[in-house]
């Protein structure tokens, strides 16, 4: 009943109940080529419009939207009573479109800030500071990938939420400082 199983094992009209763990992690890649193109356009359809949101807000959005994601997961944890039970592999799917989401908003937008607000001199070590500062946070991610197992799915993926939430009111607090450093960049 696996996923790359040959159909051929498969009875008559019956589908794939399981598919393989490698399979979902292509979806981030996936979602990425999808996304771009729309995120995009939306950002300048808002822009047309004089609606436009700015480079710190994309940042702010983007952080919300992972937590969006991160609360999505939790709740498939709550349905699966805590792991003991199994839930759709699209809960998992929402959960990669959402972040995927959220990483458009945030990933190219932070650099756009480091670029922005640092003094022209040191751009180059600042951007730096950006890709460490993503190291880390891949390190980090390692770390709690290695705690997931101490903790009910339904508890991992809320902490990880409320960690998220932390960092977005925190650049929420930020978000008019940040601003009116952008406009004098902007001139």
């Amino acid at each position: 009943d696996r996923f790359g199983k040959d159909p051929g094992y498969l009875p008559r009209g019956e589908f794939l109940k399981v598919v393989n763990p490698e399979v979902y992690q292509g979806f981030n890649p996936l979602f990425v080529i999808i996304f771009t193109p729309l995120v995009v356009g939306f950002f300048s359809w808002l822009v047309a419009r004089n609606r436009g949101i700015t480079t710190a807000r994309k940042v702010f959005l983007g952080l919300v939207l992972t937590t969006v994601a991160l609360l999505l997961m939790a709740l498939a944890g709550f349905l699966s009573d805590d792991g003991s039970a199994k839930v759709a592999g699209l809960w998992l799917a929402g959960f990669y479109g959402i972040v995927t989401l959220g990483e458009l908003c945030l990933s190219p937008m932070g650099l756009s800030l480091v670029t922005k607000l640092s003094p022209k001199r040191l751009v180059g070590l600042t951007m730096g500071g950006w890709f460490l500062a993503t190291a880390f946070g891949n390190n980090f991610s390692g770390f709690f990938g290695g705690i997931q197992g101490m903790m009910t799915p339904k508890f991992f993926f809320l902490l990880l939420a409320g960690l998220s939430a932390l960092v977005a009111g925190f650049i929420f607090l930020l978000l008019p400082k940040m601003e009116v450093a952008i406009k004098k960049y902007d001139g």
